[in-house]
Parts: structure tokens; C-alpha cells; sequence
């Protein structure tokens, strides 16, 4: 869209708004709304799982959420 070969793009708002010279025109009507769901989890064998769970906690502390919304994600 960007560099002219399309005029509308439809593709989750994470992907649209980090590129340039792109415009955001909205969401679709939440009846229409389909959601990509992220999960995470440590395997059992994971070779430092203290380093994943505090990962996992820094991903979903409170204070990110602003962060994580202004990237076009909504929490769960």
C-alpha cells in the first residue's frame, strides 16, 4: 500500500501501524472483529525457566499495558 501497488490493505493493526506513508482508517465493526490469540508458556525442559517466567512476568506487568495497546494488541 505504502508504495502504491494496493489501495486498501485489510490486516491486523499491529502490522499497520509501524509502517510509513500507511493510514489506519479503523477496526472492523466488532461484529465482524476476529482476534489472533497469543499465549505463552516454559517447556518443561527448558534449560533456564526462571529467565522464561520472568520474562512471561515483565510481558504482563501492568505497566506494559499502555505500551502493548499503542502497538495496535489489546491485553488479555
Amino acid at each position: 500500500m505504502a508504495n502504491g501497488s494496493a489501495e486498501l490493505g485489510v490486516l491486523p493493526v499491529s502490522e499497520i501501524l509501524p509502517i510509513k506513508g500507511v493510514e489506519l482508517l479503523g477496526p472492523f465493526p466488532a461484529d465482524l472483529q476476529g482476534y489472533v490469540v497469543m499465549e505463552v508458556g516454559v517447556g518443561a525442559a527448558a534449560r533456564d525457566p526462571a529467565a522464561a517466567a520472568a520474562l512471561v512476568k515483565f510481558l504482563k506487568a501492568p505497566e506494559h499495558l499502555q505500551v502493548i495497546k499503542q502497538k495496535g494488541m489489546e491485553p488479555g
